[in-house]
């Protein structure tokens, strides 16, 4: 699937900031500087698996993404404290209590 910025992708719609709304455009370059139009995190629901390439090899352990979610956020929104803290800790288990 293509994103929103490649070629071809006349038909799908222009990414949405998930916190206000707005529609986001793309990163604006200049010969001396660039504004930054959004902010995209890519994560979601991971299981663990492992590879073992060899039988003498130890098991490499790693994250499988399962089921991919993506977030988009403008500059304003990710400049908020608590959007900063959501980010951080994006697909981290919640704490137990």
């Amino acid at each position: 699937m293509p994103s929103a910025e490649s070629p071809g992708a006349g038909s799908e719609a222009a990414p949405r900031c998930v916190r206000c709304g707005i529609g986001v455009g793309g990163t604006v370059h200049t010969r001396t500087s660039y504004t930054v139009g959004h902010y995209r995190l890519h994560g979601g629901r991971t299981v663990e698996g492992t590879i073992r390439r060899r039988e003498d090899e130890a098991p490499l352990v790693y994250r499988r993404l399962v089921e991919a979610i993506e977030v988009v956020s403008c500059p304003a929104c990710l400049a908020a404290a608590e959007v900063q803290a959501l980010w951080t800790t994006f697909g981290e288990p919640e704490p137990a209590t």
